[in-house]
């Protein structure tokens, strides 16, 4: 598993639930792999899967809740930002996220995603289905609905994910500029 997924994941187990579950999840992982010490513990599925168990919490909303995480960490908010002016532009370009994340991270697999459009609907279909970065996704749709101040319904179905949009101005969106805080002058809305 790629290094800095897994330091995502032990990033958002320690600012999500703290450094109590961190190291229990820390300590099984270490056992489950003959380690003697926690301080080499590869954070990859398996850790969200323990953490899971621990809260007595489905794995598919630990990797919901990873992909919601992730939207509120700003340099990946502005990245995905970038992506669309308004919440269905943003899900318009998603087949796109697989080539991007691709220049970020050449060795991050990030599976292909079609994306087939109606008026109110847009599935996303993943070309090679994976249940860990399908909810993952879904987390990260949910994450960026808010974001954008978008009301919809996210479903996960078998190998796509089905979000109908249903206001995309239901609440104010959160502002956007390009260059973080940095920026001088007024922020543009995207």
């Amino acid at each position: 598993m790629n290094g800095l997924i897994n330091r995502a994941i032990e990033e958002f187990l320690r600012s999500t639930y703290g450094e109590e579950l961190l190291q229990s999840v820390a300590d099984e992982s270490a056992v489950a792999a003959g380690l003697s010490s926690p301080l080499w513990v590869d954070f990859g599925p398996a850790a969200l899967n323990r953490a899971a168990f621990r809260l007595a919490k489905p794995s598919s909303e630990m990797f919901e809740d990873l992909g919601a995480w992730m939207t509120r960490i700003e340099p990946i908010r502005r990245l995905l930002r970038f992506s669309g002016r308004d919440f269905r532009d943003f899900l318009l370009r998603l087949d796109e996220l697989p080539g991007r994340a691709h220049l970020v991270v050449p060795t991050l697999k990030v599976p292909r995603l079609e994306v087939d459009a109606t008026d109110q609907t847009v599935r996303l279909v993943m070309g090679d289905p994976d249940q860990d970065w399908q909810f993952v996704l879904a987390g990260l749709i949910r994450g960026m609905a808010d974001d954008y101040g978008a009301l919809c319904l996210i479903t996960v179905e078998e190998g796509a994910i089905r979000v109908d949009i249903w206001d995309e101005q239901f609440a104010e969106g959160r502002m956007f500029c390009l260059q973080g805080s940095t920026l001088q002058g007024p922020a543009v809305q995207a």
